[in-house]
């Protein structure tokens, strides 16, 4: 908001005026009006700005990074010294069935665990070696009868065949007509002879059975009648693979044996006892011998004796049937 000039003011500043003119000897004049002067003409050229380098920009000063402080040490380790062990006590020993396994040993914290032993699974004794061939004749005697009987054995390497005839000889010959024969056939195993085959021919009747170890399986085939089945577990064998099994094995004195045992018509279970050396009189003149005989007498009564410097072979052998009737074989000679 403008202030308002009042009278005496203006009447002061004229008197001011007015005696600076009389003793300073200064000229006032009235302006007189005049026509301003032509202005001259402008001379514009246009010039090249001159090339100014341009001022160096300085970077910024680096930052240094602050200085980190020194990592703090680790605490020292202590190596702490374990307590000497104080020897126990001995603990009463325990007792433990030998039917129950013993609890397994846990080793000690730094000890390695003790070698626990594999129980050894026992090896089969080896077999006795036979010749690749053998022909053995024997003396029959059956009551008032009498006969020949021949059994050959034939080896050809992993395999066998056995075969038996048995023939009426002198008066009973004329009673008696017509053979019994046998024939087996199968595998030698670690473990002893594995029948496959066995044929049985009693006159003009015969049969056939075929024997499956990996079914346990025994099927009996007849000339007249339906097939028969019989099962089975573990070994078995035939009334001729038999004889030579006892061979091959030479069961040792002392021992019972268990035989499943085909006889051409049935399937039976038999134990037979190891009673020991026994001198032998024979055709062959004085052997000896390995007494067996079989512990049950449900089926009759069997005795067996074995050459034992004759590669075991059966040189004796005496059946009785249910009515005590005794069929004896008897050596006569053996021939490689």
């Amino acid at each position: 908001m403008s202030r308002r000039i009042r009278p005496w003011g203006l009447a002061l500043v004229g008197s001011l005026l007015l005696h600076a003119a009389l003793f300073g000897g200064l000229r006032w004049e009235l302006p007189q009006w005049r026509e301003p002067p032509e202005a001259p003409p402008l001379d514009v050229r246009l010039a090249t700005a001159p090339k100014v380098a341009p001022k160096p920009v300085e970077p910024p000063a680096a930052r240094v990074p602050a200085p980190k402080p020194p990592p703090a040490r680790p605490p020292a380790r202590v190596h702490l010294q374990p307590p000497a062990r104080v020897a126990a006590p001995e603990p009463e020993p325990i007792i433990v069935p030998v039917a129950e396994p013993l609890p397994p040993t846990v080793a000690e914290p730094g000890e390695s665990a003790p070698e626990v032993a594999t129980p050894a699974v026992p090896e089969l004794p080896p077999l006795n070696v036979l010749p690749p061939r053998l022909d053995l004749r024997y003396r029959l005697s059956y009551g008032i009868a009498s006969g020949q009987q021949t059994l050959v054995w034939v080896n050809e390497g992993e395999r066998y065949t056995l075969t038996s005839v048995a023939a009426a000889t002198g008066v009973a010959g004329m009673f008696y007509r017509g053979h019994f024969a046998q024939t087996s056939r199968g595998r030698i195993t670690t473990k002893g002879l594995q029948p496959e085959e066995f044929w049985d021919q009693r006159g003009k009747k015969h049969s056939r059975a075929t024997f499956d170890a990996g079914q346990g399986q025994i099927v009996l085939v007849p000339d007249k009648g339906a097939p028969r089945q019989f099962s089975y577990e573990g070994e078995v064998q035939d009334a001729l693979s038999l004889f030579f099994q006892f061979a091959l094995t030479a069961p040792p004195s002392g021992e019972q044996l268990a035989y499943t045992v085909f006889n051409g018509k049935k399937l039976r279970n038999y134990r037979y006892e190891v009673l020991g050396e026994v001198q032998l009189d024979t055709r062959l003149g004085v052997l000896r011998t390995l007494h067996l005989k079989r512990a049950d007498a449900g089926d009759g009564r069997f005795e067996i004796w074995l050459a034992i410097e004759r590669y075991y072979l059966p040189v004796r052998m005496q059946r009785s049937d249910e009515g005590d009737s005794v069929m004896q074989l008897d050596i006569e000679s053996i021939t490689p």
